[in-house]
């Protein structure tokens, strides 16, 4: 009985070979977080986050046998304080400033570029060709937005900032004269204001305020900070950039129809 349960070393090492391949060939699983409302980059859709940054970051770190989960944590504010206690690994897309960076790291090439532009009412228009030109003024901006950190000092310290919940708050306020202006980011701006239609009464100023580079970082708790080198050499091919401009284009048609499918009294 003993002889036939013998099984032959080559038929051993096979067996240990079958019983390890699910494992070795398992992905690692991390979890992201994004901003909630700012599409086309990213937006909240049946409990998770879309949008170009997180296809542009699945993508990436698929490539590194990393699977990444984007089931939403809350609003932006709590993204960013689940990032500080890593509690998440990945913010998807932001502004680098010097809070961010105290518990997360960047990485140095932009994922994209998002230029930040000023809205205004048309009845209450103004001319903006440089930062100066809001002095004293109010702004209408989204809890824990960045516009980057030398744009957040001087509205500090020369205008006002009134905080909202959301995006379409701020419009709201822009559109009853509670707020002079509202800094935001141009394809989120487009498609607001479509949303809302306000195509008559906001403005979209020509002049922007900066060219914004949006990145992607990492919790400084996480340990996926060796994989960042691979990731930003596959950022800077030209390849690249091709791709996030077509993503740009079919989650801005991807957002608005899904917008349209949602009943008029939930809009």
């Amino acid at each position: 009985m003993d002889d036939k349960l013998k099984l032959a070393p080559w038929t051993i090492g096979a067996v240990m070979a079958i019983l390890l391949l699910p494992t070795a060939q398992a992905a690692h699983v991390v979890n992201a977080c994004g901003h909630q409302d700012y599409p086309p980059w990213n937006w909240l859709s049946q409990g998770k986050i879309k949008g170009v940054c997180a296809q542009v970051v699945q993508e990436l770190f698929e490539q590194q046998g990393i699977e990444v989960d984007f089931s939403y944590v809350g609003p932006w504010a709590r993204c960013q304080r689940n990032i500080g206690k890593g509690l998440v690994d990945i913010n998807i897309c932001a502004f680098i400033n010097p809070v961010r960076e105290s518990y997360s790291t960047f990485i140095d090439t932009p994922m994209g570029h998002n230029d930040q532009v000023v809205l205004v009412h048309h009845l209450r228009t103004f001319q903006f060709e440089k930062w100066q030109d809001l002095k004293g003024k109010l702004a209408g901006m989204v809890l824990g937005v960045s516009i980057g950190e030398a744009f957040d000092t001087f509205l500090n310290e020369h205008a006002a900032i009134f905080r909202v919940r959301d995006p379409a708050q701020s419009l709201k306020m822009l559109q009853s004269g509670r707020v002079d202006f509202v800094p935001m980011g141009r394809f989120s701006a487009r498609i607001l204001i479509e949303m809302m239609g306000l195509e008559n009464e906001i403005l979209i100023l020509p002049t922007p305020i900066l060219v914004g580079n949006l990145h992607i970082s990492i919790s400084n708790h996480s340990n996926l900070h060796h994989l960042l080198p691979a990731i930003e050499e596959a950022m800077q091919s030209e390849r690249y950039r091709q791709r996030v401009n077509q993503l740009l284009n079919e989650y801005t048609q991807a957002y608005l129809e899904e917008w349209r499918q949602v009943p008029s009294a939930e809009q």
